[in-house]
């Protein structure tokens, strides 16, 4: 691996020595090091081409956003252009990008709300700063990667084929999902026709892809991976989906999964203030949905898989992908009590 890391880096600087490297393991779809040279760090990424086939215009999106960023004020990643100009080295039928290394600190929950305060006030300044890049110029790196709809469907079709055990197992889950698709079926078509607008989003916005200086303020945003067309209410569920709950989507202990209104509170209110002045009417109308949407549409994925005997999801024991859909189930039907609670009424 060592001589492999040094080909690489090479790529990009024929005569810089590397003084050592370390694998990053908080990721789980690249393989990513850090670089240690005389007078800066790195950080090398091999790109997952398994998940990312579309490797063309997953580099095209990442330069293209984070330079436009860069060139408007905004604090991002720095791509480092290999030795012939482009921001990639090929080593057989291997993609790697180099970054420079972004000295921080990297959180694995929201913890208070303070931290959901600043996460919502950020993200909503990452929608704003983009609001003027056109949106036609990305590609899609994973077509239909948030399609609730399409999402419930393929959820239904794992339904007809999957075995009786199974099938027998998920019901209570199942059951919840078919009744509940009504809840979520309006707002997902408005985004799917375009009554809810279409903006460049980041689309992995849990904050371990957010650094931190050493007092806790927000850096930057990281992993531009998934960045393409899509909805803002993507992002803001997306952060709240593990944000907003009191444990883990592995969680086997239902009780342990709460809903924490004080976090929810604390970014919603944050992002809305900051997002006011460019969020449409159906946006400002509708922005509660977002959750309970990722909620759903990642419920489905979760289910779906373990009715198709855990094709998609690395699982590690029995019923993992099952335990992940029930948290996910538990956590929106928290979420749809709260909005009715507080008179927040659906799309």
């Amino acid at each position: 691996m060592e001589e492999l890391i040094k080909a690489v880096f090479k790529d990009f600087y024929k005569d810089k020595p590397i003084l050592s490297f370390t694998a990053i393991h908080s990721g789980l779809i690249n393989n990513t090091y850090k670089i240690v040279t005389a007078d800066e760090d790195y950080i090398l990424q091999k790109i997952n081409q398994v998940v990312f086939p579309n490797i063309r215009a997953l580099l095209n999106n990442k330069i293209k956003i984070t330079g436009y960023l860069e060139r408007n004020g905004f604090s991002t990643l720095t791509f480092i252009p290999n030795c012939e100009g482009q921001f990639y080295s090929e080593q057989g039928v291997a993609i790697w990008q180099l970054s420079r290394f972004i000295p921080s600190v990297v959180f694995d929950r929201i913890d208070s709300s303070r931290v959901a305060s600043q996460v919502g006030e950020y993200l909503a300044k990452f929608h704003s700063a983009l609001l003027n890049f056109p949106v036609s110029e990305l590609e899609y790196t994973i077509p239909d990667f948030h399609n609730t709809i399409k999402r419930f469907i393929d959820f239904e079709e794992s339904i007809k084929k999957a075995s009786p055990e199974r099938i027998s197992e998920a019901k209570e889950s199942i059951d919840f999902l078919q009744a509940n698709f009504k809840n979520i079926e309006a707002v997902a078509n408005a985004i799917n026709s375009g009554r809810i607008p279409l903006r460049v989003v980041h689309n992995d916005t849990k904050i371990g892809n957010m650094l931190f200086d050493e007092n806790g303020n927000i850096l930057c945003i990281i992993d531009f991976d998934t960045i393409m067309p899509g909805s803002i209410f993507h992002d803001v569920g997306d952060a709240l989906r593990t944000g907003a709950n009191t444990a883990t989507e592995e969680e086997k202990d239902l009780s342990k999964v709460r809903f924490d209104t004080k976090i929810y509170e604390a970014f919603m209110q944050a992002y809305v203030n900051e997002a006011s002045s460019f969020m449409s009417d159906e946006e400002a109308k509708n922005i509660h949905l977002s959750l309970p949407l990722i909620l759903f549409e990642q419920a489905c994925r979760f289910l779906g898989d373990y009715l198709n005997n855990d094709c998609y999801y690395t699982t590690t024991y029995e019923n993992q992908n099952l335990v992940r859909a029930k948290t996910q189930i538990k956590l929106m039907d928290s979420v749809q009590l709260y909005l009715k609670s507080k008179e927040i009424a659906y799309f």
